[in-house]
């Protein structure tokens, strides 16, 4: 009896001790995934160089969903969430595709009916409307159309499908696409679509479309197609060049982000080894405080304090 009552207590302490080993287990914190870190920039507005920028406001607020706006003491267009900026040069901006701005996007719920829409209105058209499937050779076929609009000051304007009709996306080319995303989203917390695509090259009818990455910041679409597809698309502009051209001066001049507080901004960035091209000023009648730094792929980003907003 005394054996197996203290085999009972020794079994019996066993199964306290893996009780209370369990118990903790419960009680402690359980490991949570990293927090994605705070989005750093936002986006604020599109500058373009215009040889008459009031023609080309009323040609983004008539052909599409733009409207009139001031911004300090500047005619501007309010579209989405987003500003478009004009500067007005003495002659036609050089539009030739050589930079890494390749050009704007425009959304629209029904593409077909937008494009025959502009179509009726007179809007001239580099590209016409084209299945995406013969472009990218990916996805099927009758699944998504886009067009390139001539757009003011040759300012390419792509319209393609999207869940509204505002202005949708920024396209850019890249001699390294995936490095040039992974930049943005190193130096401003811009969340990643998923896993970084392969660096490898993919080709569809000769041309080279990938790779092709995306980011989205806060609504509007950026992408990447790497440079060989322009140079291929548009061999003469290319003749003799070695690299990507400067934006500036041109129909598509720059982008720009928002920051919070630009003094603390450039700081960071100057300690990450970005380069600043112009140090802070302010513009538009004093409304902008904006400086620009340098970008991957020649690009000349400016930063800009202070969200976009419609006042």
């Amino acid at each position: 009896m005394y054996a197996l009552s203290l085999r009972s207590l020794c079994g019996l302490a066993l199964a306290a001790a893996i009780l209370l080993g369990l118990l903790a287990v419960v009680a402690r914190p359980q490991s949570q995934p990293p927090a994605a870190p705070t989005q750093l920039a936002h986006f604020h507005h599109l500058h373009f160089n215009s040889a008459d920028p009031q023609s080309a406001i009323d040609f983004y607020t008539t052909r599409f969903n733009g409207e009139k706006a001031r911004f300090g003491n500047q005619d501007a267009v309010w579209t989405g969430r987003s500003w478009f900026f004009f500067h007005k040069v003495n002659q036609a901006p050089p539009s030739d595709i050589v930079a890494s701005l390749y050009h704007l996007g425009w959304g629209a719920q029904d593409p077909k009916a937008a494009y025959q829409r502009l179509v009726d209105a007179g809007v001239k058209f580099e590209t016409p409307l084209t299945d995406l499937f013969d472009l990218l050779g990916t996805g099927a076929p009758g699944r998504g159309y886009y067009a390139y609009v001539d757009g003011p000051d040759h300012a390419l304007i792509e319209l393609n499908g999207g869940a509204s009709n505002n202005f949708q996306h920024v396209h850019l080319v890249s001699d390294d696409p995936v490095a040039s995303s992974q930049w943005y989203m190193k130096e401003f917390a811009i969340p990643s679509r998923g896993p970084a695509p392969s660096k490898e090259p993919r080709f569809n009818k000769g041309l080279q479309v990938g790779p092709l990455v995306f980011l989205n910041v806060d609504g509007v679409l950026f992408a990447w197609f790497p440079t060989n597809l322009v140079k291929s698309l548009y061999p003469k502009a290319w003749q003799g060049r070695t690299g990507l051209a400067s934006s500036e001066g041109r129909a598509l001049d720059h982008f720009a982000f928002s920051v919070d507080n630009l003094d603390a901004a450039l700081a960071r960035l100057q300690a990450d080894g970005v380069k600043v091209l112009e140090p802070a000023h302010t513009s538009m009648g004093g409304k902008l405080k904006s400086a620009f730094v340098a970008a991957p792929d020649n690009v000349r980003l400016e930063l800009v304090e202070g969200a976009a907003v419609r006042e």
